[in-house]
């Protein structure tokens, strides 16, 4: 009977995270081929896959047709952005072929789905409720910037992917560290072999092969993680000696262990950059492997080494340069409300009806989620303004500071980039789909709080249905939203009454 009692509540997890994954495949691939034309930039990436599969690298087409009426050429085509988002959606291309959308945009569903996955398993690895796992998995299904980019065959929804599975091994290296942290005696030397610091290093290398702005959460958890590594040293110095005892030269010993912690600090940090940074570049140079490999591509003369650096000048060129007014650009401070989403798609049929394909976010889901940043991050600086707490503390993460600022800085790290240094004007709304991970933990992270949290057995009831009723709105809500989102026809008032503010036209 014991035993029945423990494997219960795994079987209702095991049940729910399979049951959140089911949710998210149908939100991702019901009626997925649906337009049966390229829509918006799958013009440029799924031409791009196409050619990529047969030749190794782009090459030209002879015109703009939407349909595909026409086919490739041999000549060199000048991509913008690196391969490896395009080989993703090659791999649904070279399964279905390219007579419909579901060939060219099934891979990128399936990344979606998997990213669903993995934002379960970085929750239930943060918090270690299966409760919070779901939540996290179940707001991101559901999210409509997440799955609007989880269906069309765009670069960023595949992006997420690899920025979500570097963050879940930047965990797992905490979690590493932390353990070895435990067993440390009179102090903690660096740490060369870190297997999961490796693993990060080149999901982000990935990531930064499908676009440049992969490499932004990869510094940016670089310097979070010097930060977690000096205080963790600084707790080993701080329980290292406190066996002195009141001795005459207490002060010097201490003075002398926090000045040994600080330099293993400054070494352990500069040994976390020597071991990722060159890991994410060669991962990186490797996806290049058709270009590398294959002779004719753009810039391919010369020498790969000279003519892989000369290409990528050209693409820093040609991206510090762009300059194209679009009616739907958005500008990053509006990223994180949804105030103006990329509508992709728009069709008047015959029948009176129309087909949509628009972002518009989830405002429970995702005005919920930057409510629950602010949360986080408020737990985090209220724990910073005790920082000899945080150096007594053994496990940053048993009273969650670090977890608060790991999620904060993980959708920081995709937006404020974009925010300080966007100096063009073609940036768009579905840029954000990288934050929807975070925004999705976060309130989850909170809600797990809401529910958890102690009272009397009123007050924790009426919390946990206040919760239920949040969760099953915003699951309405998406239901209400997935016409929109998936091309469905629809008509033309239905399409106007989801336009709840003036700029989601």
């Amino acid at each position: 009977m014991p035993v029945r009692l423990r494997r219960r509540p795994r079987v209702f997890a095991a049940v729910g995270v399979f049951a959140v994954l089911a949710v998210a495949a149908v939100f991702r691939f019901w009626a997925l081929g649906r337009p049966g034309t390229l829509v918006f930039d799958e013009l440029y990436y799924v031409r791009d896959a196409i050619t990529q599969l047969a030749h190794g690298f782009p090459t030209a087409w002879p015109d703009d047709d939407p349909g595909m009426a026409t086919g490739f050429t041999d000549e060199p085509s000048f991509a913008v952005h690196p391969p490896l988002g395009k080989w993703i959606i090659a791999l649904g291309l070279a399964v279905l072929g390219d007579a419909t959308g579901w060939g060219w945009r099934s891979a990128v569903a399936l990344t979606g789905v998997a990213t669903v996955a993995v934002t379960m398993r970085l929750g239930w690895r943060i918090s270690r409720s299966a409760g919070v796992a779901m939540f996290a998995g179940l707001f991101l299904a559901v999210d409509g910037v997440h799955v609007v980019l989880t269906r069309v065959g765009l670069l960023d929804g595949i992006l997420t992917f690899f920025v979500v599975l570097g963050a879940l091994f930047m965990w797992r290296d905490h979690e590493w560290v932390t353990e070895r942290t435990r067993v440390a005696r009179g102090g903690l030397p660096v740490l060369w072999a870190r297997p999961w610091l490796v693993a990060a290093a080149a999901a982000f290398g990935c990531a930064a092969a499908v676009k440049w702005s992969g490499l932004y959460p990869l510094a940016a958890l670089l310097l979070l993680t010097a930060a977690r590594d000096t205080i963790v040293r600084f707790s080993v110095a701080h329980e290292a000696r406190r066996p002195l005892g009141l001795t005459s030269d207490l002060d010097a010993q201490r003075h002398a262990s926090y000045a040994r912690a600080t330099g293993t600090a400054l070494l352990q940090a500069a040994a976390t950059g020597l071991l990722a940074i060159p890991i994410a570049v060669a991962v990186y140079v490797a996806n290049w492997f058709g270009w590398i490999f294959t002779a004719g591509g753009w810039g391919r003369s010369a020498g790969w080494v000279a003519g892989l650096w000369q290409y990528h000048v050209d693409m820093f060129a040609w991206h510090s340069t762009l300059s194209a007014p679009h009616p739907y650009q958005a500008h990053p401070l509006t990223w994180p409300f949804g105030l103006r989403p990329t509508a992709m798609y728009f069709e008047a049929l015959d029948s009176g009806l129309v087909q949509v394909i628009s972002p518009i976010p989830n405002v429970l889901i995702t005005w919920g989620g930057v409510a629950a940043l602010l949360v986080l991050a408020w737990w985090a600086i209220r724990a910073l303004r005790r920082p000899a707490t945080l150096i007594r503390s053994r496990s940053l993460a048993a009273h969650g500071a670090y977890a608060a600022a790991f999620v904060v800085v993980c959708y920081l790290s995709g937006w404020l980039p974009w925010v300080l240094t966007v100096s063009r004007s073609a940036v768009f709304q579905f840029y954000a789909v990288v934050l929807t991970p975070f925004s999705a933990l976060a309130l989850a992270l909170v809600v797990g709080v809401i529910c958890k949290r102690r009272g009397s057995l009123e007050e924790t009831s009426g919390r946990r249905m206040a919760v239920a009723v949040f969760v099953t709105a915003a699951v309405i809500l998406s239901l209400a939203f997935f016409p929109v989102w998936s091309g469905a026809p629809i008509p033309e008032g239905f399409w106007r009454w989801h336009l709840w503010l003036p700029s989601w036209g």
